[in-house]
């Protein structure tokens, strides 16, 4: 589904179906008391996602209420201009307010207790009085950026300085403090949060913590770890004897609601405004970007020579203040899912021992007619007759007679890329067989199943199966488990209750699908 955009009396809106994912509060203009003003610049980020709006709708004076949110969304900053109106322009200094605070869409942190913000990763006893500054429990700030900096300190760069100093970048010791995220675990029977994902009786007392049913935390991230587990990392608390914020907690005893993406720097970086090499850059088109450094993420396209756009929510970096930038693909990882990446596809059983080659397909770019029943690689990379067909790829239904026809020949590239991995993933499981549940989506198609707007589904380079074992099919936790390491930064992985994801998309990107 695609967005649009609504205005009311009272705002605008980025609209997905009936409901908004993002929102500019309109406010008064300062020149006409009758008159409304808005961030244009505050807006440009929406056209840069990959499903930009194409229609606007406008409602005045109808008496309707104004549209609700969609499982509390990103929201963008409303910032004014040098002359005081609402309408261009960054203003980065000043003290953020509690209004300001509501319209920055990107990571927010509530001091729990009274604590020192620092300028050193140390007790604060230890650092002079001009090396700190004394934040009361409340306080909630909007943070561009953090860097988990180690010893159970985050160095958070703020939106706007700290009163009376004119530093955004400062330590803070965690447990103090609490990221605020949409993304919410309840218990639901009284489990244990533990160190490792094994069996409770398998750790020491120390690395396991009793939690109650009815505890609820605010989550930064939610991963699959084996053992039907999930590995977790608390928002606003830590536990056991180590101030701990990263746990392993078993699936069934917990409900998780809620979904983020975050952009992680894995290695020191530079950041820029065009894709190409940073010498070719001005000085003010590229900024350096730490290893460790996490954004919120507004959104992303597909890679192009070898960088990621990525839409920041809430950071705005560099000379320019700008939110969008190119990501070198071997420096970074997205962790978590959009908003609304439930995807529930099928495939026809395809024959295991065909009589004959099936349904006749047309391939775009490619001479010839290729069968339903053929293996896409004839030999495969190990010199056997290839385990995986066309059918499969393409969801052939031979009673129908209908196929997902791919768009183009990058699409059939796509396919084929995709069955290397699953030759090498056959072979890594001892010859198990694997039943693709979801293969090619043409983007129709993706919509209607429920995919991400940007699923590589689309470009025929990722596929959702389960390794079936027996009458059944091993547990997708245990097969992300076992997968994580060894597929590495070529690609996405994700697994649900119900079945496996991986995409070949060049670059690590990980997240568990919410069923």
């Amino acid at each position: 589904m695609g967005t649009w955009i609504k205005e009311t009396d009272e705002a605008l809106y980025l609209m997905q179906g009936a409901s908004w994912i993002a929102r500019i509060q309109k406010q008064p203009s300062p020149s006409n008391a009758k008159e409304k003003a808005f961030s244009i610049e505050a807006m440009r980020q929406w056209f840069t996602r990959a499903d930009a709006p194409q229609a606007m709708t406008v409602s005045l004076g109808t008496g309707q209420p104004d549209p609700q949110p969609a499982n509390q969304p990103t929201t963008v900053p409303v910032v004014p201009d040098n002359d005081g109106g609402a309408n261009s322009g960054q203003n980065l200094t000043g003290n953020t307010s509690d209004t300001d605070i509501n319209r920055h869409g990107g990571i927010k942190l509530k001091v729990k207790s009274t604590t020192y913000f620092k300028l050193k990763p140390q007790i604060a006893n230890q650092l002079l009085e001009t090396e700190k500054v004394l934040v009361a429990a409340g306080k909630e700030l909007a943070v561009q950026y953090y860097i988990d900096a180690g010893h159970g300190h985050w160095q958070v760069t703020l939106l706007d300085p700290l009163v009376d100093t004119n530093n955004r970048t400062w330590f803070v010791y965690t447990p103090d403090v609490a990221a605020i995220t949409n993304v919410n675990l309840t218990v639901i029977n009284d489990t244990l949060f533990k160190a490792a994902p094994k069996l409770s009786t398998q750790l020491p007392q120390d690395q396991k913590v009793l939690v109650k049913t009815g505890t609820c935390y605010k989550l930064l991230s939610n991963t699959p770890a084996s053992g039907d587990h999930l590995e977790i990392e608390l928002a606003d608390a830590t536990l056991g004897s180590k101030d701990a914020k990263r746990w392993f907690v078993y699936r069934p005893d917990v409900k998780v609601e809620g979904q983020r993406q975050t952009l992680q720097v894995t290695g020191d970086t530079i950041f820029k405004a065009r894709p190409v090499q940073s010498s070719q850059l001005a000085d003010d088109d590229k900024i350096l970007i730490k290893k460790g450094t996490v954004f919120l993420l507004h959104s992303y396209t597909n890679p192009e020579a070898n960088h990621v756009k990525v839409a920041l929510a809430g950071a705005f970096l560099g000379p320019k203040h700008l939110t969008t930038w190119y990501a070198y693909l071997p420096d970074m990882q997205i962790l978590g899912t959009e908003l609304a990446n439930q995807p529930k596809d099928n495939n026809s059983v395809q024959p295991a021992n065909p009589s004959d080659r099936g349904m006749a397909l047309v391939l775009p770019g490619f001479s010839g007619t290729y069968y339903s029943n053929d293996p896409i690689k004839p030999v495969n990379q190990y010199g056997d007759r290839g385990k995986f067909t066309w059918g499969e790829a393409l969801h052939v239904n031979r009673a129908t007679g209908t196929y997902r026809k791919p768009a183009s020949s990058a699409v059939v590239y796509g396919i084929l890329r995709v069955a290397d991995v699953l030759e090498e993933l056959r072979r890594l499981y001892g010859g198990k067989a694997i039943r693709i549940n979801s293969w090619y989506r043409d983007p129709q198609t993706n919509q209607a199943v429920g995919g991400a707007s940007q699923s590589r589904h689309m470009v025929g380079d990722a596929v959702d199966f389960v390794v079936l074992e027996g009458s059944g099919y091993l547990n997708p936790f245990d097969v992300y488990a076992r997968l994580d390491i060894w597929w590495g930064h070529r690609g996405g992985l994700a697994s649900s209750s119900v079945f496996t994801h991986i995409d070949v998309r060049g670059y690590r990107a990980r997240w568990r699908y919410l069923y």
